[in-house]
């Protein structure tokens, strides 16, 4: 089994990274073979939506994200994880969530993630509408054939590693990630 993990935080260390690598270890720990990448530390490009994916199969971009559509497709499942800023996911996470396109073919109802499991993570300092904002996305990615696993995150984490302190997060996260195969 191999689990990508995708960490669209702009922080290093971010409570965001922390919980997805928490997925990991408990992926891990099943034999699963991990990946993780940070999409901030990437040269990844917004989507041009020029339809080059639709019409060849690829997208015609050469940047970092090729990286990351070789290891989505040779993956068993996926850690998505994001802190919540201004009502939604980053940037970041937002500019890889519209790269994804170029792994269906919405004519054909084709699509490369088809069967992957999915688990999105985030953060989230004020508010309470990080897990409202992850299953919308879970939605969507379900509609590119991806099965949502869980959701795992949590409020008040906007203090760096503020999510150490949050024992049964972390135990919740490595549980969820054991549990993948």
């Amino acid at each position: 089994m191999k689990v990508v993990g995708i960490v669209g935080s702009p922080r290093t260390g971010s409570n965001s990274e922390i919980l997805v690598r928490r997925v990991l270890e408990g992926a891990s720990s099943k034999g699963a073979e991990v990946e993780l990448f940070k999409i901030n530390e990437l040269k990844i490009n917004w989507c041009q939506g020029c339809f080059n994916c639709q019409e060849t199969g690829k997208c015609k971009q050469t940047d970092d994200m090729g990286k990351i559509y070789s290891a989505l497709e040779t993956a068993d499942a996926v850690v998505i994880g994001s802190p919540i800023y201004m009502g939604h996911v980053t940037a970041q996470t937002k500019t890889f969530l519209d790269r994804l396109f170029a792994l269906v073919k919405i004519s054909a109802g084709e699509s490369k993630l088809k069967g992957k499991k999915l688990i999105l993570v985030y953060s989230q300092g004020a508010g309470n509408d990080g897990e409202m904002i992850m299953k919308e996305i879970g939605k969507r990615l379900s509609n590119f054939g991806m099965q949502l696993l869980g959701i795992i995150g949590g409020n008040m984490l906007n203090q760096p590693e503020a999510v150490k302190e949050r024992k049964e997060l972390l135990e919740s996260a490595f549980k969820l990630g054991s549990q993948i195969s």
